[in-house]
């Protein structure tokens, strides 16, 4: 037997390997002499075993393997009522300006639909007949500037209100993770 992997492999000798015919007993064959492996179709595998049968080898693409992200159980065990409380006055702030800018859009549609100064007509009309007899009464209360004062007083009162009870529930749920012990969360990564 001679040094090296050539005889492995069935053929061809390697780099390294010692051909001589005294000690082989046979000649080297030309690659083209030999069969071609006819190679299954992209995408595909198939196994090929040589001559010698000593190990397969995989011939085509390989399985994919799916390489689970990592998993980490955790527990909140306490929230800062301080940053709770500024989290949710900027989050009331920005509330509020979607309201004033939502009420500021839908008083423009509906004024230019004319639905305001017919409930005004409405209203004058109503206030006329009756005998309270009053100077503009609830119409004067559909004027932009009025609109826009009530909605600002409310928005206003949503963003303190807010800020309150989320501030108060961060007290709340620090109180109980002493006595439950907290939420507990599963983070994972993306796959």
């Amino acid at each position: 037997m001679t040094t090296g992997s050539g005889d492995m492999l069935g053929g061809a000798p390697r780099f390294g390997d010692s051909i001589a015919p005294s000690t082989r007993g046979s000649t080297v064959e030309p690659e083209t002499s030999r069969p071609k492996p006819v190679l299954p179709p992209p995408g595909a595998a198939a196994t090929v075993v040589p001559e010698d049968k000593k190990r397969p080898v995989t011939v085509g693409t390989a399985p994919v393997s799916r390489k689970k992200g990592r998993r980490a159980r955790l527990t909140v065990k306490r929230i800062d009522p301080w940053t709770t409380l500024k989290f949710s006055f900027v989050y009331g702030l920005a509330g509020m300006v979607v309201l004033l800018v939502s009420v500021i859009v839908l008083y423009g549609v509906v004024d230019a639909m004319g639905v305001i100064s017919s409930v005004r007509s409405f209203l004058s009309d109503v206030g006329d007949s009756s005998s309270s007899g009053g100077g503009g009464g609830i119409g004067a209360w559909l004027g932009f500037s009025r609109v826009m004062l009530v909605t600002l007083v409310l928005g206003l009162v949503n963003v303190v209100l807010f800020t309150a009870f989320a501030t108060l529930t961060a007290f709340i749920y620090n109180v109980c993770t002493d006595i439950v012990g907290g939420v507990e969360v599963t983070l994972a990564e993306r796959n």
